[in-house]
């Protein structure tokens, strides 16, 4: 293995990431600016065939409790409202329950190098509203700020054979370590990037759901939430990207239409509005990576003698699993070497209908792959197209050269991971890492067909160190609609026309709209306060991500503390406490990676990026510079709970301790990393007054008492 890591994630490959002058202030990669060589063209549009296209996936279902009678008080609700598209439905009860399953389940998925569909057998979620032409795509919950959300969970993960259900066998811990990849049935849940309490049955991944077992998670979301774009999946250490892999993944909305006051922010909804007062349509978009395979009977990939045809294969009859870690998701069985296309809401390159010209729509933009980067971008589709479902993979290329051109598109990105942005940013391209989201508004400004591009990304902006090709995710389909002329214009009139309907205190509509005036900035709309560095109280937290290729007896996986001895710190020990603070600690991060780039995602806190810097000391965040990377864009100041570190870069994040205490884990999202090691346990506890942590039965705790 130590071999093969190396050869994936080598110095020798590292390029430099310095750019072209008319690269860097366009924002975009140097491929895809080949696509921008001429304005918009004629449009042409063709229909999708029906069975590849999709408006939004389904909202998934409550289930109907039985309400006793109460002899004073309202009425409850005791039967849920018939499912709607995620796009317009919250459960409007204050306690929800989900029911959900998750089991071995037959399916297809479209093969781009065949134009035909790829039996699969892959672990999945169930419930009452999955659409069973896209099994491997969880459905959305949706929920508001304040609401307690339990979701019953159901492991059902029992291998066969001949046919017949296994009885469940008890998985151990591999000899050689935790960080062996491991019991691939067994799950967890994390709500990533909510808000909650990380202990107990709430957002807690440091516990096991085994087969055969039912477990009820319980989300309490503070009513001072943030509405956005959230996801769940699967956590279950050793066997995360397995699962992730297979498409467990599904959006967890937050919607809300509060009004900012003198005191409190707003929910960006609420300027989301067209002329009439409706809110933008609103649109789930999830790109998964399924990364399945076909076995010979030595048990071995099956792969294609050609070297320009489809890398893995399946023939017919065959049906394709994902069962060995060490052939499907090491180093060396990337992505790209598998020849897998990334999906949209479980379907490969669809068509997505019901889009309007001259209308903006809001689209919840969700990374729930393994690895590879996603480079979200629109463009035009040519005259004279044919039907996108007949181009097989490998003249996909010189489709998209051919009808692919013209200019990029703009989109307004009104919020990240979740969190509404200080300012609204526009941009050609939004750049999503694994664990990213990303609100944008869309603007289709004539009726046809529009290439939804994935850019190509050089090796230092690509989760596997690899350069990545441009693919073709899929195409919008756009039905004639009335111009809007100017889409800045136009935009920036809606959202002031909403602030001046929707926010009721006449000093604050003054702030929002003259925010709105200068720049579309949104600083009634940002939940979480800037961090000056005056706030800070607590000491600094250093963290550097490695892959130590020489450690014996394999590649080692790290998450590393500079400021402690080596052996405090490195890969995942499950009994380590390796990051403490208390509530209360406001406490800035200085973040890099000493080999290969890595996405940092930690649980419970959300943090405030303050600088980026490359390795020789110099800011990449300003496009008027030489040293510009897109790949942080638009990012100072903002708040996430996932950020791309890149090799050598030095990265300073800040981020306040509020509310909730307990245990839970930060790591590389790059899930195939953290599953061998790159992750580290965090204790947030109370403090005692004295400058320390509370103890129950210690120095000023209870047992002092």
């Amino acid at each position: 293995m130590s071999s093969e890591i190396g050869a994936s994630f080598g110095r020798g490959n590292m390029k430099s990431h310095a750019r072209a002058q008319c690269a860097a202030l366009a924002g975009v990669s140097l491929a895809a600016l080949a696509l921008a060589a001429e304005p918009f063209p004629a449009m042409a549009q063709v229909s999708p065939k029906a069975d590849n296209v999709f408006a939004n996936p389904p909202a998934a279902l409550p289930e109907a409790e039985p309400a006793p009678p109460r002899l004073s008080g309202p009425r409850l609700l005791a039967t849920p409202p018939k499912v709607q598209a995620a796009d317009s439905y919250v459960d409007p009860r204050q306690n929800i329950l989900y029911k959900f399953s998750i089991e071995f389940t037959e399916g297809t998925v479209r093969n781009p190098w065949t134009l035909s569909q790829d039996k699969v057998l892959l672990r999945s979620y169930h419930g009452s509203s999955i659409d069973p032409a896209t099994p491997f795509l969880a459905p959305t919950i949706t929920m508001r700020p304040g609401q307690a959300v339990r979701i019953s969970l159901a492991n059902n993960l029992f291998e066969t054979k001949d046919g017949k259900r296994l009885p469940a066998e008890k998985c151990t811990t591999p000899p050689d370590g935790v960080n062996i990849p491991h019991c691939f049935n067994e799950t967890n849940l994390h709500s990533h990037g909510l808000w909650v309490s990380p202990a107990g049955n709430s957002d807690n991944v440091l516990i096991s759901i085994n087969p055969g077992v039912t477990f009820e998670y319980e989300y309490n979301v503070p009513s001072d939430h943030p509405a956005g774009t959230f996801w769940y999946h699967p956590h279950k250490h050793g066997s995360t990207a397995l699962q992730v892999s297979s498409g467990m993944a599904g959006a967890l909305i937050l919607k809300d239409d509060r009004a900012p006051t003198a005191t409190t922010p707003g929910d960006i909804d609420v300027l989301l509005q067209d002329a009439q007062g409706q809110a933008f349509p609103d649109k789930v978009l999830m790109f998964q990576q399924v990364q399945y395979a076909c076995f010979d009977a030595d048990g071995k990939i099956q792969k294609s003698a050609n070297p320009d045809g489809q890398p893995w294969i399946c023939n017919p009859g065959q049906t394709g699993e994902i069962r060995d870690y060490a052939q499907q998701l090491s180093p060396g069985a990337s992505w790209k070497n598998s020849g897998r296309f990334t999906s949209i809401n479980g379907r490969v390159q669809p068509g997505i209908t019901g889009l309007r010209a001259g209308r903006f729509e809001r689209w919840r933009l969700i990374h729930g792959g393994v690895r590879e980067a996603v480079n979200f971008r629109l463009f035009p589709m040519k005259t004279g197209a044919p039907d996108w479902n007949t181009v097989p993979a490998d003249k996909q290329a010189a489709f998209m050269r051919t009808f692919c051109a013209g200019t990029a598109l703009p989109m307004w990105e009104v919020a990240l991971d979740g969190l509404t942005r200080s300012k609204v940013f526009r941009a050609s391209e939004t750049r999503l890492q694994p664990g990213y989201r990303a609100d944008v508004v869309v603007h289709f400004p004539t009726g046809g067909n529009y290439c939804i591009i994935d850019g190509a990304s050089d090796a230092l902006g690509s989760p596997s160190q690899a350069a990545e090709t441009i693919k073709l995710l899929g195409v919008a389909v756009v039905e004639p609609g009335a111009p809007a002329g100017d889409p800045d214009q136009a935009l920036r009139n809606l959202m002031i026309a909403a602030a001046e309907r929707n926010v009721p205190d006449q000093r604050v509509k003054a702030v929002v709209i003259r925010d709105l005036q200068d720049g579309l900035k949104l600083s009634k709309f940002v939940w979480h306060p800037t961090i000056a560095k005056e706030e800070l109280n607590a000491r600094v937290q250093e963290l550097a991500f490695n892959i130590d290729v020489k450690a014996k007896p394999r590649t080692t996986f790290e998450v590393l503390n500079p400021a402690l001895p080596p052996d405090k710190s490195g890969p995942y020990v499950p009994s380590r406490i390796d990051r403490t603070a208390n509530i209360g600690d406001v406490q800035e991060w200085r973040l890099t990676s000493t080999f290969a780039s890595h996405p940092f995602h930690i649980h419970v806190n959300p943090f405030q990026v303050v600088s980026v810097v490359n390795q020789a000391g110099k800011s990449v965040t300003d496009p008027g510079t030489p040293d510009f990377d897109p790949d942080y864009a638009g990012v100072i100041d903002q708040w996430k709970d996932t950020l791309f570190i890149k090799q050598d870069y030095q990265i300073v994040t800040r981020t306040r301790y509020q509310r909730y205490i307990g245990q839970y884990v930060l790591h590389c999202h790059i899930l195939d990393h953290e599953d061998q090691g790159m992750m580290a346990n965090v204790s947030i506890g109370i403090p005692d007054g004295v400058g320390g942590t509370a103890q129950a039965h210690g120095p000023g705790g209870h047992g002092d008492h």
